[in-house]
């Protein structure tokens, strides 16, 4: 009986411990050889407007990203100067935050089956308290990367913790850059 708990035990264990897999879809046609600098929107734009992120979270974000763009060796860039232009988003249980974003970095979920879209992973999921990250060729202010990875952030996490799993997240995320 011993044996039959620990090994149940185990199971429960190794279960809650498994780390959850960042996901990744890209447009095939984008030459990604060619970026070597990025940037993010002014904080003040309308495009930052259409997130109700909370200014710790949303610079715990901005410095993940940087700190792993720049790991990567892409460099910070002026907005009218940059190969593509870093944005994301935390989902929130609205949905229409999530359909406004994806029509501001014109990301059409439904392109995705089309040939010209390379996907690393089939598990999307757009729940609550999910970050997404796309870069957007400057060009055509169309997403051309995106990743998906859950935070995991639960009202109880203090700021270490909390900051810990969105750099954490996010190096995972933009380590699938092709």
């Amino acid at each position: 009986m011993q044996q039959l708990t620990f090994c149940l035990l185990l199971i429960l264990l190794s279960a809650c411990s498994s780390n959850k897999q960042a996901g990744a879809v890209y447009q095939t046609r984008f030459d990604f050889s060619q970026v070597k600098s990025y940037s993010m929107h002014n904080r003040n734009s309308d495009f930052v407007v259409l997130q109700s992120i909370d200014y710790v979270t949303r610079n715990s974000i901005e410095i993940a990203i940087e700190q792993s763009m720049e790991k990567q060796g892409f460099l910070y860039s002026n907005l009218d100067e940059a190969d593509v232009i870093v944005s994301y988003h935390l989902i929130s249980k609205k949905r229409k935050s999530l359909s406004q974003y994806n029509k501001s970095v014109l990301y059409c979920s439904y392109c995705l089956r089309a040939s010209n879209w390379q996907s690393e992973t089939k598990n999307w999921d757009s729940t609550a308290g999910n970050l997404i990250i796309d870069l957007i060729d400057v060009q055509t202010q169309r997403s051309v990367w995106r990743s998906v990875y859950p935070l995991n952030i639960d009202i109880q996490d203090n700021s270490r913790q909390m900051n810990n799993k969105i750099k954490s997240a996010i190096s995972l995320m933009l380590a699938l850059y092709p």
